[in-house]
């Protein structure tokens, strides 16, 4: 099978250095052809006139009659920028022309010595490699951008769906409220007690349903909005969700504590006051102790900080530790617990996006321990 023919452009004004060229090629057996021009002019001609088959290298005398070889690069200051891979012939190497070479567009340059010469086609056989390597860089940057754009339109487009999803449902849900309180204020005579026992809980379902709605919509928001990474001093946001929970913590004359310090880290603030927020209300919630504690407390390894969020409640049967972290998953009826069961799987959706795992250890009757961890170095996956 016939290999097909490589060309090369050479631009060179002494004859004697261009027949060095053509001989060099003609040793390695492999098939090249070579163009001879001696001016920039002439090349920049003959470039235009090949434009749909282009050179697959130029090889340039750095000093010519109407200029340097430089100018092929019509001021370029990368390879992409050139389009086709360009060396640069120089009589007398230096530093200072080999920089300026390679600011100008230049993949690399040979001193006009025998042997710089006779190892040209090696140069140009490297310069080619490298060359294929910046243009599948190149294939891949584009093929990400195209990406990272497509991502953009999908995100927007959740968004947008999320929203009108909210919205619609939460329409009919105001008007059902609405109803149901008119009913119960204007028709409370009428009405006996097992029908206002009807209404009562078709106003919680209600209610119940528009928190799971507001969940939903947490959830899919965790990794597309508030991605700003920040610098937060832990022990200031434990306060505000603190104070956030003052209601609560006063109802059941608990307390939430930390042990030690915690650190102030480069995170997504909104997500973390979630996080956190979630794991000790629930340490709050479910819990029958008569001043239930939530205790919170992180050890910095290495390469992550271990969170412990430790609670005296209920606990939790083996059984269960996996199912806890899905979507909705309840273990005990809403009469007795309030909330969607969705709390936990929000933390592992967050933690995940952070680039860490989350992790119960419990027992029945004596409280829980949530460990979450996250890198020290990048609190971000998106």
């Amino acid at each position: 099978m016939e290999v097909a023919s490589k060309t090369i452009l050479l631009i060179e004004d002494e004859e004697a250095h261009a027949e060095f060229v053509r001989r060099a090629f003609e040793g390695t057996g492999s098939k090249w052809e070579i163009h001879h021009v001696v001016s920039i002019k002439e090349a920049l001609k003959w470039l235009d006139g090949n434009k749909s088959n282009p050179p697959s290298v130029i090889i340039a005398d750095y000093l010519l009659p109407d200029g340097t070889g430089l100018e092929i690069t019509k001021g370029a200051t990368s390879p992409e920028e050139v389009g086709i891979p360009l060396i640069i012939l120089t009589a007398h190497g230096s530093e200072r022309l080999a920089v300026r070479s390679l600011k100008s567009g230049a993949m690399d340059y040979v001193v006009k010595t025998a042997e710089g010469l006779q190892e040209l086609p090696w140069t140009v056989e490297r310069v080619l490699r490298e060359w294929e390597h910046i243009r599948e860089r190149r294939r891949a940057e584009k093929e990400l951008k195209r990406y990272v754009k497509e991502l953009e339109r999908a995100n927007r487009d959740l968004d947008d769906f999320t929203s009108t999803v909210s919205h619609d449902l939460r329409a009919p849900l105001r008007s059902i409220q609405a109803f149901i309180t008119l009913l119960m204020e204007d028709y409370a005579d009428v009405l006996d007690e097992t029908g206002r026992g009807y209404l009562e809980r078709v106003k919680e379902a209600a209610e119940r349903m528009n928190r799971q709605i507001e969940d939903l919509l947490i959830l899919s928001r965790v990794g597309r909005k508030f991605v700003e990474v920040e610098t937060v001093d832990l022990n200031e946001l434990l306060e505000e969700i603190k104070e956030d929970l003052s209601a609560r913590i006063a109802e059941r004359k608990g307390e939430v504590v930390v042990a030690g310090k915690l650190p102030i880290i480069s995170t997504q603030r909104v997500w973390m006051k979630e996080l956190l927020t979630n794991l000790i209300d629930n340490g709050l919630k479910f819990n029958r102790a008569e001043k239930p504690m939530v205790e919170v407390s992180c050890e910095e390894r290495e390469k992550a900080y271990l969170f412990k969020v430790r609670d005296n409640g209920i606990g939790i049967e083996e059984e269960h530790l996996d199912s806890i972290f899905k979507v909705f998953e309840r273990l005990h009826p809403a009469s007795e617990y309030e909330g969607t069961g969705a709390g936990l799987a929000i933390c592992k959706r967050i933690v995940e996006e952070l680039g860490g795992s989350i992790w119960v250890e419990s027992k029945p009757g004596e409280g829980s321990t949530f460990f979450f961890s996250i890198p020290r170095e990048s609190q971000c996956t998106s």
